[in-house]
């Protein structure tokens, strides 16, 4: 009976030894073909890829690559880790071996390209856990190969220190390349320089401006975009810090290329504010209503508080400043010689407007007083900003030296940033009525 139970157990042991080394009985790698030998990679719809097959019997690390008349292997897949299974794969031609070389206007990484025509040594091997490789090999002929690159010369992104923020200075970047060859896809999008290892790699595209390009997208010839970071749209750009911006091109063969620049960002966001409370302190005024005699002022005071997360621009006239009703900004610059007073794109103004005005907004002033704002020297000249947070005092007059069109009865304040929007209107309308000193 011992005997039996001995022999009994040896088998089972036995059984269990044939099956758990199953798979290791079955070839490593099998049932290779590669189909048909001779290829033409032109994107012509003929013989354009060729069709890999193998088998794989255990779990491996698969390569497969390519030896031409110089001896080096060049690798269409490099040990990948493959089950157990049949696979099959569509081979075009195209070798991933990033190389950088030098293009006008700098460097440009190719990612990937078609082998130049001739024969080659096609070879896939696989390796299995145990360091154990199978290979098997055969040739592969190229002609007329396609390896001309879309390649991106003069890639330019200026500014590169961005700030999008509506002001109209550095807050908008132009990027210019110029494309050799129509390409069947070209993107173009801006990454962060550093990004924690837990969190992805957050990507921004980037969308090309036709009015700034001489060829349709994706064609050879002049290509330029305008990125404002989204402000524009109400959206918010990307967070302040250090960015690349990428630029990719890939033909229809499979031609792939990469250029880059930096790009730093700084005080993004959408500028906001507004006048405290909606008051104006009108002189004078009772019951909504102020009287003014011909030939003397209406004056008022505000107070313009930055609720926004960005630097507020602004420019004189400032603060105290008298006009008469028959001036208005445009004049008042002229008389007075000062150009900055003249409208800006992305300045914010604090305006007084009437109901019969031919002019929107004609008496405009800076939304703070100089000690109420922070100085800059940007470009050689100086420009005043409202902090974020901080509140800025608005005063002036208008002296009536001449009576208001007939039918001028209400006035009212407002916020204008200029050639964006009137982000406040009609604050603290009143009835001002202009009569006999």
């Amino acid at each position: 009976m011992r005997v039996q139970t001995r022999w009994l157990s040896l088998i089972l042991v036995g059984v269990a030894a044939l099956l758990l080394s199953g798979c290791s009985l079955r070839p490593l790698l099998s049932e290779v073909s590669v189909v048909p030998a001779e290829i033409s990679p032109n994107a012509d719809g003929q013989d354009d890829v060729t069709h890999i097959r193998y088998r794989i019997g255990r779990p491996a690390n698969v390569s497969i690559y390519f030896i031409g008349a110089d001896g080096q292997k060049r690798y269409f897949r490099n040990a990948q880790r493959r089950s157990p299974g049949r696979y099959d794969v569509y081979w075009g031609g195209v070798i991933v071996d990033p190389q950088v070389r030098e293009i006008p206007g700098g460097q440009m990484l190719v990612n990937a390209q078609v082998l130049p025509d001739g024969d080659y040594t096609w070879v896939i091997e696989a390796t299995d856990d145990r360091g154990r490789t199978d290979r098997a090999e055969g040739q592969i002929r190229l002609r007329d190969a396609d390896t001309t690159l879309p390649a991106l010369h003069n890639f330019t992104v200026v500014p590169q220190d961005f700030t999008p923020n509506q002001d109209s200075i550095h807050d908008r970047v132009s990027i210019t390349y110029y494309l050799t060859k129509d390409a069947e896809r070209v993107s173009v999008y801006l990454v962060p320089a550093q990004s924690a290892p837990d969190q992805p790699r957050l990507k921004y595209p980037i969308a090309e401006k036709s009015s700034s390009s001489t060829a349709e997208p994706g064609k050879a010839g002049y290509h330029g975009y305008d990125y404002d970071g989204g402000v524009d749209l109400n959206a918010e750009p990307p967070p302040d810090g250090d960015y690349v911006i990428f630029a990719e091109a890939e033909d229809r063969v499979g031609n792939r290329v990469t250029v880059s620049s930096t790009l730093t960002i700084r005080e993004g966001g959408k500028p906001r504010a507004e006048v405290t409370e909606g008051e104006i302190d009108w002189q004078g005024e009772m019951s909504r209503v102020v009287s003014v005699p011909l030939g003397k002022s209406l004056c008022f005071t505000a107070t313009v508080q930055n609720i926004g997360p960005v630097p507020i621009r602004t420019a004189g006239p400032w603060p105290g400043q008298k006009y008469k009703f028959s001036e208005n900004y445009n004049t008042l610059a002229a008389a007075q010689g000062e150009d900055s007073w003249y409208q800006q794109a992305g300045i914010f103004r604090f305006g007084i407007n009437y109901d019969t005005t031919g002019v929107d907004f004609p008496y405009r002033w800076a939304i703070g007083r100089p000690e109420d704002l922070e100085e800059r020297i940007i470009d050689g000249k100086p420009q005043y900003y409202l902090l974020p947070g901080k509140r800025g005092l608005v005063s002036g007059c208008i002296e009536f030296d001449q009576q208001p069109p007939v039918g001028t009865n209400f006035w009212w304040g407002g916020l204008i940033h200029e050639f964006v929007a009137v982000v406040n209107n009609y604050i603290d309308r009143i009835s001002v009525s202009v009569g006999a000193p």
